[in-house]
């Protein structure tokens, strides 16, 4: 009984007599995002893209235009995580040959000339897998062959 323990001792006493100096851990400095903060966040992000694909999908149930518009590109994005997920994003939409009234296939209509410049911002409940735009701006950009 007394053995392990006279044993243990005398191993800590050794190793404290050889002199091993404590490890110095450099402490790096690093800015992060305050909590429920806005923070930036990926443009190609696959909950970001989520996102975006549901604002286009609610844009074009809401826009009096007789043709779709389909997600070109997410530009610039933030997120901010609180009781849900807020996302906001410049995207770019270009109008589409679909008409809505088709009921087609998003992806699989041609784009034409016309694009949009459009400023989201969308919240997703992880709870009820549901997302909600909270605002919505829109301006049309000028057109490609416009500068010519």
């Amino acid at each position: 009984m007394y053995l392990p323990v006279s044993l243990l001792i005398c191993l800590s006493v050794a190793q404290l007599s050889t002199g091993q100096q404590a490890v110095e851990e450099v402490i790096v400095a690093r800015r992060v995002p305050l909590l429920g903060g806005w923070a930036p966040i990926n443009p190609e992000a696959r909950d970001l893209q989520s996102a975006a694909h549901f604002a286009v999908t609610e844009f074009n149930a809401n826009s009096k235009n007789e043709k779709m518009f389909k997600l070109v590109s997410v530009i610039v994005a933030k997120l901010k995580v609180t009781n849900v997920i807020h996302y906001k994003f410049s995207a770019v939409l270009g109008k589409t040959k679909c008409l809505k009234s088709a009921q087609r296939d998003l992806e699989s209509c041609n784009l034409q000339q016309r694009q949009l410049k459009c400023w989201f911002e969308v919240t997703f409940d992880p709870r009820n897998d549901q997302h909600e735009i909270l605002t919505q701006k829109c301006r049309r950009l000028p057109d490609k062959d416009s500068n010519i």
